[in-house]
């Protein structure tokens, strides 16, 4: 069984991190007109975001694995909802990329979405781990 999981984890991390690694490589080589300050500026977002997203969910899963609890090392130990947050700046950073401007209207509202959920996961951590949540909460950001 140790096996099996162990075995399970690091399959997480590989498909975790294959998308960040495809993202890059399509937008690095992908060749649509110049490079200007807001392209590059959408691929530096891209990166970011698919990176530190990436981190966190590797947090995510070695805490989950070994014990139930909050997961507050890492990213964790500054935003409380770190996937949310970081796949918002990918998004953003395609946006850029591509040039859409007028999708920011659209990334705003599908904003709203993980704004939602990560209320609604608050709300159930704090029913979950009380006082723990609480100060948990008050020392870190979103």
């Amino acid at each position: 069984m140790v096996l099996v999981c162990s075995y399970v984890s690091g399959s997480t991390e590989l498909i975790t991190a294959l998308p960040v690694v495809i993202v890059a490589a399509f937008m690095a080589t992908r060749r649509e007109g110049p490079w200007t300050l807001i392209r590059f500026l959408g691929l530096l977002l891209i990166l970011l975001g698919l990176g530190l997203l990436t981190l966190a969910r590797i947090q995510f899963e070695k805490k989950s694995s070994k014990q139930a609890g909050l997961v507050t090392r890492g990213v964790y130990s500054r935003i409380r909802h770190p996937i949310y947050l970081f796949s918002f700046v990918a998004f953003a950073g395609l946006l850029l990329y591509l040039n859409e401007l007028r999708g920011i209207l659209l990334l705003l509202l599908m904003g709203l979405f993980p704004f939602h959920l990560a209320r609604r996961e608050e709300h159930d951590l704090d029913a979950l781990y009380g006082d723990q949540y609480r100060r948990y909460k008050q020392r870190t950001w979103f």
